[in-house]
């Protein structure tokens, strides 16, 4: 498959897949770098300690971002 045949698939999808894809592929391009693993590792360390996120921590994230245009 082309770079072009993947570009129109791509195009095909919904908002939501799209969205999907692009977390995928940041994570793929992340995937080998040591200093993204050591954060990841962290994070999940954070939340088996129990440091999670609230609902509503949340909640102020997607508005936060959604006011950024993101």
């Amino acid at each position: 498959m082309s770079l072009a045949e993947i570009k129109e698939q791509i195009a095909e999808l919904t908002p939501d897949e799209r969205l999907e894809l692009a977390a995928l592929i940041v994570h793929l391009s992340r995937v080998d770098d040591p200093d993204y693993q050591q954060e990841l590792d962290r994070r999940l360390d954070r939340m088996a300690a129990g440091k999670k996120f609230t609902e509503r921590d949340v909640e102020q994230l997607h508005r936060d971002l959604t006011a950024r245009g993101k």
